[in-house]
């Protein structure tokens, strides 16, 4: 395992602009058809009289393999090359929406979740890959990805039910086919050494790669050896906490407190707004401090935004929260990023995201369930003062571990 480098300040490497908008395309697809399916799939799937229960299990079977085999996803991009991978996996992940309008049968809705799921979700990590491999993990790079991201989620859904609305099903998912189609059109432009010079040549893949290697996994868990690498990590993880309590309570307290649905999207709009645009501000930022340092801060400051919610009496002010939530939690993104890909080698990129995703998936799987055990022990209100203080005083030991000096330099 290469020595990693402590994440300094920002300098910004000389791109092929080719490159960059390739990368910046196939990030844009393969992230904003995740929540183009979560428009289209419970429509398709309320027309075949499941029950709730199976609703929830079809839609939850999305992330299944992502979280088993990311780390097994990251090491293929390691050993084969990340082109070569994203365009395989986005090939089938372009023709898997044609199949689910011919599939009445739950178990087959299920499985059709979790390969799509999969093939989407390896498109955003072989993006990030790039960024660390050819990008050197530059804040400004990976915040301009952090832009198109932002502006694909924006525009992917609404395209998605307008389809629905106009083609019904078929329509529907022929619109997420030709949307993944672009995610193997960006992967196509991306050029023959996107992985960046003096790499060594890459093995011929076989079916054999296929299968899961442990030594994979081993070598992917033993990153967190590195006091770098298992701070960042804990950083994500938090980071995704702190995101899970405007994910399942916020509209639902909103909702209590006499506010519509249109009220309560438009916050969540400047939410989404706001992080698009402070995405774009980590590039000059990491040039004036530590990247590491600017991560805990935003995402401390993202937190206590929405932990805040209930003490705000009137809709400025929840207005002005979810701005400074949105800027946040939109900065922390591109850091997040950027400081695990300089913190390991280039031949171990593939890996460090595989190994990021899966924290951040189990973080996002289990952190529903605690907000409302929280909620359902203290209450509504106090659910978000309980959660977001933990999730605080936790990045408040981390930046304790981090200044005490024998984890990671001074910055």
């Amino acid at each position: 395992m290469s020595a990693p480098a402590a994440p300094g300040r920002d300098s910004t490497p000389k791109v092929p602009l080719r490159l960059e908008l390739a990368v910046y395309g196939a990030a844009t697809f393969s992230n904003s058809l995740g929540y183009m399916i979560m428009v289209v799939l419970p429509l398709w799937v309320l027309t075949l009289d499941v029950s709730p229960l199976m609703v929830g299990v079809i839609l939850g079977a999305r992330h299944f393999l992502v979280l088993i085999y990311s780390i097994h996803g990251g090491a293929m991009m390691d050993r084969l090359d990340v082109r070569r991978v994203m365009i395989s996996f986005g090939v089938v992940g372009a023709v898997l929406p044609l199949l689910f309008p011919l599939t009445p049968w739950v178990w087959a809705l299920i499985v059709l979740q979790m390969l799509a799921g999969y093939c989407t979700a390896t498109g955003w990590m072989g993006a990030q890959a790039i960024i660390g491999q050819a990008m050197h993990g530059s804040a400004v790079h990976t915040g301009r990805m952090s832009f198109a991201v932002r502006i694909g989620s924006l525009i992917g859904p609404p395209v998605a039910g307008a389809a629905w609305d106009l083609g019904g099903p078929w329509g529907a998912f022929g619109v997420l086919s030709v949307w993944g189609m672009g995610i193997v059109l960006c992967c196509l432009a991306l050029p023959a050494g996107a992985q960046g010079a003096g790499t060594a040549p890459r093995p011929r893949p076989r079916l054999a790669d296929l299968v899961p290697r442990p030594s994979d996994y081993v070598l992917a868990f033993r990153m967190l050896a590195l006091p770098l690498v298992a701070v960042i990590m804990a950083v994500s993880v938090l980071r995704i906490a702190g995101f899970s309590i405007q994910a399942s309570f916020y509209a639902v307290y909103l909702e209590g407190q006499g506010y519509n649905g249109t009220a309560i999207g438009v916050l969540l709009a400047v939410y989404s707004l706001l992080g698009g645009g402070a995405s774009l501000t980590v590039g000059s930022l990491t040039r004036r401090m530590s990247p590491l340092w600017l991560m805990i801060a935003v995402i401390t400051g993202s937190t206590a935004a929405i932990a805040v919610t209930p003490l705000l009496g009137n809709y400025a002010l929840l207005l002005i929260a979810s701005a400074v939530n949105g800027a946040c939690y939109g900065m922390s993104q591109p850091l997040v990023i950027t400081t695990t890909s300089r913190v390991v080698g280039r031949g171990e990129q593939g890996k460090a995201v595989g190994l990021r995703t899966t924290a951040n998936r189990l973080a996002a799987t289990f952190m529903p369930v605690v907000m409302g055990a929280v909620v359902q022990w203290a209450g509504l209100a106090a659910s978000f003062y309980i959660a977001g203080g933990t999730v605080i005083v936790l990045l408040a030991v981390v930046a304790l571990w981090m200044r005490s000096g024998k984890i990671v330099p001074r910055f």
